[in-house]
């Protein structure tokens, strides 16, 4: 058999102890590589390694590398690693990994390290030791000089459109870029078309029915230096969950979101939020479109309530239900009796829709935000005048402001079942926006040293003399979704996270497919729905396929229990950070979520799910001076609820009074000014979070930019913590009383500090020097 040369000298390779030079785990064009002595193939990951050297006094510690001032693997390790099938000995040698230098930024526990295809290539290919070693030091050199990592945080938008618009232009990250709006196959066909199909929330690549859409202002993967060299830009988006139900603009919203993960797939990450996936309810409970069709009154699948309303006497409460109704789920004179009115509406799947999303789902206003919105649709494709806009039937004619009042056959009206419509179609599992979402977006998501989900690590607590106390220090890792009770078998964040993932990903394939057997089906199911016992192992036809990751996204259990789920679990207590979490009142002197964060080389969890006022609420877990390093940060970002920010004035501080602009005009309770970005900046060379930089607008309209919120600058005005121990009194201006609580130090603008308190949904801002 031919021996490999050397590729430097021309000389023939001799062949070193394969038990000691194993290959790295190679990804080559499928030829095998061969023992140049046997004429075997070299097996994956178990190939040999060829060197000119005869020495074999290896060394086996790392060698400390001059160029990129960071510890090397050795021989020894390079091949240890290499025999596990680490194709980037990231888990073998962590800080001193390839992973370190890998070329594209790694999402832990959902993709695998980019750096394993060049890392595969470096051996199984007649290459030497030496040769290894120089790539890899040459690949840490041109890492050095990529620009660092921003991620940017948007979460809670909730259908609000004014706001999503605001973020965007106030981004660093996003931007708008002007397009022409396409309508597809939807509007009328001519000028006096009556049968006019309209869009009402289907997924339509050739539907998107705005003049602009996100990008990212880095929008191309390299861009030129000021050296008129190339630099990779690495920007990308978060987005925390919750993307409907209270801004008046949820298809809008969701387009512009779904749009930019179809261009950008590997830089826009989804999250799942309580009021996403509790959408996954209207196919268990209405059925799918096609036992729905327009015109057509079909059965609606029997409802027995709700169990969250049980024992409450309201509309849905699943013992009045059962009380009054028999066992035949549809009788027609029902409706005409009184004792009848606190029964789940049964007639009418346009009625039984308001129920769900007033009284079910906390949105009192959706269903006719959505018939407003439907109806901006409409007359933005008749009124549209731009030359790809015109009507499909006349070359030359296109609607104005003017010409589509005077239409003939076209009514603008949105009616109760065009709303019903466009719910039961944008959430279909198969078809429908929502369903394309929840197919991208995740539980609990991780970049390096940051960690994103909607609400909070559930870490166990239990009531004692009424007061909440942890009956652990240490994360248990609960799965609540498994047979055995929720015991967990895992040790790691990455192992939960990777169950947790593949959890959502399975029960949301589940909802589709079982989506797709009702649309072949006659009839909705008459079995029940598993809303009325809830739980994770369900009986009912939907409980049994998607019933578990529906109560995931729930807050309790159905007997009233706490449920353990990333989803509705919470950072904050009656407003405030909690401080079973974050005081120091364990033995060993520090908090749960400190010694969590510090197991698993956590700096920082960003979240959102509960309102905390018009900006983020920065909660310092360990400081520099108590890691030896680092400052370790948790920052719920949830800004919901801005236009009702109280301002006000504390005792024994010299205080400065604003005044809160309100909510305005708009639809949600973001108010028109206030608005927040969150950016992550990221240092590959160190593998850490460099810096976490804010910047917005606050509730009474003033604008500010927070700068690396973890210096030593900020660390010294005690950002992150509470201003004092004790209560102090304050003013309320809303409603004119005086209060008392203990306010939190939550930003620094200048020689002036904001600090907050939180009274369950309520919060009141104070800035003092």
């Amino acid at each position: 058999k031919k021996i490999p040369i050397d590729p430097r000298k021309g000389q023939h390779l001799t062949m070193r102890s394969a038990s000691s030079f194993r290959t790295l785990r190679h990804l080559n064009d499928g030829r095998p590589h061969r023992n140049p002595h046997s004429g075997q193939a070299i097996s994956l990951g178990h190939g040999v390694l060829f060197n000119r050297s005869k020495k074999s006094n290896i060394s086996h510690q790392s060698s400390q590398c001059s160029s990129c001032q960071s510890n090397t693997p050795s021989r020894r390790q390079y091949s240890t690693a290499a025999a596990k099938g680490r194709c980037d000995v990231y888990d073998s040698l962590e800080r001193t990994s390839f992973s370190s230098a890998s070329s594209s930024f790694v999402e832990e526990g959902v993709g695998i390290h980019a750096a394993s295809q060049e890392a595969a290539t470096w051996s199984a290919r007649n290459f030497s030791f030496s040769s290894i070693k120089r790539a890899y030091h040459a690949k840490r050199r041109n890492q050095n000089k990529l620009k660092p990592s921003y991620i940017t945080f948007l979460t809670d938008v909730e259908g609000d459109g004014d706001y999503f618009d605001r973020f965007v232009r106030h981004s660093k990250i996003l931007g708008f870029r002007s397009r022409e709006p396409s309508y597809g196959n939807y509007g009328p066909v001519s000028k006096n078309d009556v049968n006019v199909k309209w869009n009402l929330g289907e997924v339509d690549d050739d539907y998107f029915p705005y003049d602009k859409e996100v990008i990212f202002l880095e929008d191309e993967e390299f861009t030129s230096n000021s050296k008129g060299g190339e630099e990779k830009t690495r920007t990308m988006l978060v987005y925390g969950g919750d993307v409907w139900d209270k801004g008046g603009a949820d298809l809008y919203v969701i387009r512009q979101l779904l749009s930019l993960h179809r261009r950008y797939p590997h830089r826009v990450h989804f999250l799942m939020g309580n009021r996403d996936i509790n959408k996954m309810r209207i196919v268990d409970e209405l059925g799918v479109p096609s036992h729905n069709l327009p015109g057509e009154k079909a059965p609606l699948p029997y409802h027995g309530g709700v169990y969250w309303l049980r024992g409450t006497g309201f509309v849905g409460d699943p013992l009045v239900q059962r009380q009054i109704m028999d066992i035949t789920p549809h009788f027609k004179e029902r409706s005409t009796q009184s004792k009848f009115r606190l029964v789940v509406p049964s007639e009418s799947a346009t009625e039984r829709l308001k129920w769900m999303l007033g009284k079910t789902m906390g949105s009192v206003d959706a269903f006719e935000f959505r018939r407003s919105e439907l109806k901006k649709e409409r007359l933005t494709i008749l009124n549209s005048t731009s030359s790809s806009n015109k009507l499909r039937g006349s070359k030359n004619y296109h609607y104005s402001h003017h010409s589509y009042e005077v239409m003939e056959g076209i009514d603008l009206q949105i009616t109760d079942e065009e709303v019903f419509q466009s719910y039961i179609r944008s959430c279909d599992p198969s078809t429908g926006l929502m369903g394309e979402y929840l197919s991208h977006a995740k539980l609990i998501i991780r970049f390096g040293p940051a960690l994103f989900l909607h609400g909070a690590l559930p870490f166990s607590i239990a009531v004692e003399d009424g007061s909440i106390v942890l009956t652990s220090t240490d994360f248990e890792f609960p799965t609540p979704w498994k047979e055995n009770c929720g015991t967990s078998n895992h040790s790691t964040l990455l192992e939960w996270m990777n169950d947790l993932n593949q959890f959502a990903s399975s029960q949301v394939k589940s909802w589709k497919e079982y989506g797709v057997e009702l649309s072949k089906s006659h009839q909705p199911s008459r079995d029940g729905v598993w809303a009325t016992d809830g739980g994770y192992f369900n009986d009912t036809p939907g409980g049994k396929r998607f019933g578990a990751l529906l109560q995931y996204g729930m807050g309790t259990l159905p007997h009233h229990v706490k449920n353990t789920s990333v989803v509705y679990n919470s950072w904050m207590s009656d407003g405030m950070p909690r401080s079973e979490l974050f005081c120091d009142k364990q033995p060993d002197g520090k908090n749960p979520v400190g010694r969590f964060m510090k197991n698993e080389k956590l700096q920082i969890i960003l979240s959102g799910h509960q309102p905390i006022g018009d900006m983020p609420w920065p909660i310092l877990v360990s400081s520099r001076d108590e890691t030896n390093g680092s400052a370790r940060w948790v920052i719920p970002c949830d800004t919901s609820f801005s236009g009702d920010t109280g301002w006000t004035t504390t005792d024994g501080c010299e205080s400065t009074m604003r005044k809160n602009v309100g909510r305005g005009s708009v639809k949600s309770g973001r108010g028109e000014v206030s608005i927040c970005e969150t950016l992550v900046k990221f240092c590959h060379s160190k593998n850490e979070v460099s810096a976490i930089d804010m910047h917005g607008c606050l509730s009474d309209g003033s604008n500010y930019v927070m700068k690396n919120i973890t210096s030593n600058d900020y660390e010294n005005f005690r950002i992150g913590r509470a201003l004092a121990t004790e209560q102090k009194r304050f003013y309320d201006t809303s409603s004119g009383i005086s209060r008392e609580g203990i306010f939190w130090i939550k930003a620094k603008f200048g020689h002036q500090r904001l600090v907050s308190h939180g009274k369950g949904y309520n919060v009141w801002n104070a800035l003092i020097r």
